[in-house]
């Protein structure tokens, strides 16, 4: 039984050891991409546009088409033309009008057909080039390669959201990690204090009441401690549902919070999102996509000219002995004239489309403008809350020390030593915080300045 319990037992732990997975943030952010749905479809519908860019492409080229037809008419009646005396003109153009003043001597002995079975065949080549359209080809060329440059943009706009996302998570365990240590810490110095308070009590020299104080903390520290393991595993089945793997996966990252941090220059921060963000330049394109529109709608309405060439052949059974071919050019030429006002509606709700389209690019710029002032000042707070708990730290080590060395000559309570643990904690984990932060705003101020892209 025993080896049985054993066997289970290293079972186990090479099981738990498998599951881990050592990661860095760029392993997690590759690995993001990669899985991510959303960025799949922003590729899928890249490809798309480019697809639909090279069927643009193909209406300057001229269009080659063929037909056949075939009829069988079975049992078709004949028929027979009877014979006279054909009639006569005064001249040759009195004939070829029909000017016939009497009846010729010459006798047409009539004709009789027997069709029977009939077999008609026709077949056609034709090659179709369009001239002049009023510039509608250009135009619609014209909006699939802004349609190209939209979805572009709409997949950097994804890539960027999705490392955001995946920063986000990823310092959110840093953090946990760090404040778990710190916990454990807080417990170490907890259980020297209740020891030391244990033995107090055994000598006599305190009451109980004291020493339950420290237990009574201790006991809420390991609560907190147990909190903070479980929103750590949590965090860690969030980043794997990211990464797209099992949600037990103990992942154990590497990197770590950075305590000398440096506040980066942010003073060309507007400027540098409105010439890169993904955002304005969606909208732009769109913008181009409906003044184009405009124009299609006025080319619909301009004379539009196309030629063409072919070649048929026709055969019918019983009339025609050998089959007979023909060539074929033509030219076309179509005038809009009256269609009741429809040209210049169509031209006002175009020119109403591309006002909306303006409008929304015009608050975007706003919006855009005022995020990146908020992402400026959170650094800024967030880097000030770092000098800030750094030197409170300093502060509430030095507290903690002193307070530690009056406790032992009888001049602090058990109290003061457990509040000035308390703030020793409550400030490590201020810093912690912070650090997180500004770890976060650092990923999200490359976003909102449209630094974060995929490299080409």
């Amino acid at each position: 039984m025993k080896k049985l319990f054993i066997i289970i037992y290293i079972l186990t732990i090479g099981i738990q050891l498998s599951a881990q997975k050592v990661m860095t943030l760029e392993d997690c952010r590759k690995q993001a991409v990669e899985y991510n749905k959303e960025l799949k479809k922003a590729d899928y519908q890249k490809q798309e546009a480019v697809a639909n860019q090279k069927t643009a492409r193909t209406a300057y080229l001229p269009n080659l088409s063929a037909s056949a037809n075939g009829m069988f008419l079975p049992d078709v009646d004949g028929f027979s033309i009877p014979g006279g005396f054909l009639p006569t003109a005064a001249s040759e153009e009195a004939a070829l009008n029909g000017e016939y003043t009497g009846v010729s001597d010459v006798w047409y002995p009539g004709m009789s057909v027997e069709l029977d079975n009939l077999s008609i065949l026709y077949g056609s080549v034709t090659v179709t080039q369009p001239v002049y359209t009023g510039g509608k080809i250009i135009y619609v060329n014209k909006q699939a390669d802004a349609g190209v440059e939209i979805y572009k943009h709409n997949y950097d706009l994804k890539y960027s959201e999705v490392i955001e996302q995946t920063d986000r998570i990823y310092w959110n365990i840093a953090s946990i990690s760090a404040n778990v240590k710190l916990a454990e810490k807080y417990i170490e110095m907890l259980t020297e204090l209740e020891d030391q308070m244990t033995e107090m009590y055994s000598l006599g020299l305190t009451p109980a009441s004291e020493k339950l104080k420290v237990t009574v903390q201790k006991n809420e520290a390991e609560l907190n401690l147990i909190k903070a393991k479980n929103g750590l595993r949590i965090s860690k089945m969030y980043l794997n549902q990211v990464l797209g793997q099992n949600l037990n996966t103990d992942i154990q990252i590497v990197d770590s919070l950075n305590y000398d941090t440096q506040l980066v220059n942010m003073t060309n921060g507007v400027n540098l999102a409105l010439s890169n963000r993904d955002e304005l330049a969606i909208l732009e394109k769109q913008l181009e996509i409906t003044k184009l529109d405009r124009k299609i709608a006025l080319a619909d309405f301009l004379p539009q000219v196309g030629v063409s060439a072919g070649y048929s052949s026709y055969y019918v059974s019983d009339l025609v002995e050998d089959p007979t071919f023909s060539p074929s050019i033509a030219g076309q030429i179509t005038i809009p004239l009256f269609h009741w006002g429809e040209g210049k509606h169509k031209q006002d709700a175009a020119k109403l489309k591309i006002m909306q389209v303006q409008t929304d690019l015009d608050n975007t710029n706003e919006l855009i403008s005022l995020e990146v002032q908020q992402v400026k000042i959170q650094i800024e707070e967030a880097y000030e809350s770092i000098q800030l708990a750094k030197k409170n730290i300093k502060e509430s080590q030095e507290s903690l020390e002193e307070t530690q060395a009056s406790f032992e000559v009888g001049l602090n309570t058990t109290t003061d030593v457990l509040n000035a643990q308390a703030e020793w904690q409550a400030a490590n984990s201020q810093l912690i915080e912070a650090l997180a932060q500004f770890e976060i705003l650092q990923t999200s101020w490359k976003k909102v300045t449209g630094s974060l892209k995929p490299i080409e």
